[in-house]
């Protein structure tokens, strides 16, 4: 009897013993943390970054998010964020710009869905942010989401340097309209040596406007040498006839993208 306890007590010691071998060295070789990357924003120079839009379809209830001009490798991190009347929602997604033909469109839904495919629309959606991330690039620009009104025909971007007179019967009343800052903007139409002072700026209503509008630019302070608007009519820039007002340029356009270069 005594013997038996014996070699159970041996036993158990032994065991002790293992088990705090093991657990120092299992102490002394820690498993390495990674650490999450905080990428700087828009740092890259206007020139070299993608031209990205964001567009409502007929119904206003989804938008559509499109690049083009970006790298083929690798892939692109996108997070729409928006407000609604209940809370901020969001949109995240991928895209592969190595396998996806450029241009790029997604639909991002301005709601969610349910696993049985039912869908529940975020109602006062107001306008938010997109942030893309690629090839340790990380960009990011604000975007409003407007309802047009012909007794108040303006639109404007977040910053307030960017302004849109629509016709009054250019659009239906109650007509959804996108505007924000491009990211970058093509480099079809441009002069080679281009230095843009002001822009890219862009409104993208759910439907065409019927005739033209009329668009202002704020210029940052100073002086100001012949500087000149420019459209974008989906293929090509075009120059319009430009007035220096102040800080500001106004012109009448068909177009939907702008900017402000010096010539």
């Amino acid at each position: 009897m005594k013997k038996t306890a014996l070699i159970i007590g041996l036993l158990g010691f032994l065991g002790l013993i293992g088990f705090l071998v093991l657990k120092n060295r299992g102490s002394s070789t820690p498993a390495p943390i990674e650490e999450a990357v905080d990428l700087p924003i828009n740092v890259i120079p206007l020139v070299e970054r993608p031209f990205i839009t964001l567009s409502p379809d007929a119904s206003g209830r989804s938008l559509n998010f499109t690049v083009a001009n970006a790298p083929t490798t690798g892939d692109m991190e996108y997070e729409l964020v928006y407000q609604s009347v209940e809370k901020q929602e969001g949109v995240f997604g991928r895209l592969s710009l190595a396998t996806e033909k450029s241009p790029i469109t997604k639909s991002l839904l301005l709601g969610s869905k349910s696993g049985g495919g039912k869908v529940t629309y975020h109602e006062g959606v107001t306008g938010g942010s997109l942030t893309v991330t690629y090839n340790q690039t990380r960009l990011k620009e604000s975007w409003n989401f407007l309802t047009f009104d012909p007794s108040d025909p303006t639109i404007s971007s977040t910053d307030a340097k960017f302004h849109v007179t629509i016709p009054a019967k250019g659009l239906t009343k109650g007509a959804k309209i996108v505007t924000l800052k491009t990211f970058g903007y093509p480099k079809a139409g441009l002069p080679a040596e281009t230095s843009v002072k002001a822009g890219p700026y862009a409104y993208y209503p759910a439907v065409a406007v019927k005739g033209s509008v009329t668009v202002e630019l704020k210029l940052p302070e100073g002086d100001h040498t012949n500087p000149t608007l420019y459209e974008w009519n989906g293929t090509i820039w075009k120059k319009l006839l430009t007035k220096l007002v102040g800080d500001a340029v106004t012109a009448t356009a068909t177009g939907q993208a702008f900017l402000v270069i010096t010539e």
